[in-house]
């Protein structure tokens, strides 16, 4: 898990986050939530005793998905606020990926 972190850090530090004309998210924010689907169904189809993967599944969490969240805020606090705004929603409501948090709210 040392070396998921790891690796984690390192692609979210080299990610270019370029905000597009259509205030999407940004590219390396999407490419970032299909690899954390992967991993969550990984886990979803593994027979880890839930207790576990609860734990697991906060931690990869916090490395595979928050720090991308906190490039898009930081990207956005040069744009005007209606701007911030509607590329933050953008960013969120992605985030929302079916499943994310079944299984660390069970």
């Amino acid at each position: 898990m040392r070396q998921f972190h790891l690796v984690m850090a390192e692609k979210t530090q080299t990610a270019a986050f370029v905000i597009d004309d259509d205030l999407g998210p940004p590219a390396a924010f999407l490419d970032a939530i299909v690899d954390l689907r992967v991993i969550l169904g990984a886990y979803e189809s593994s027979l880890t005793p839930l207790a576990q993967a609860s734990s697991e599944i906060s931690t990869v969490l916090e490395s595979a998905l928050h720090p991308y969240l906190q490039r898009c805020e930081l990207v956005a606090t040069s744009l005007p606020k209606l701007t911030r705004c509607t590329l933050l929603f953008n960013c969120y409501d992605i985030a929302k990926v079916p499943n994310l948090f079944v299984v660390v709210n069970q």
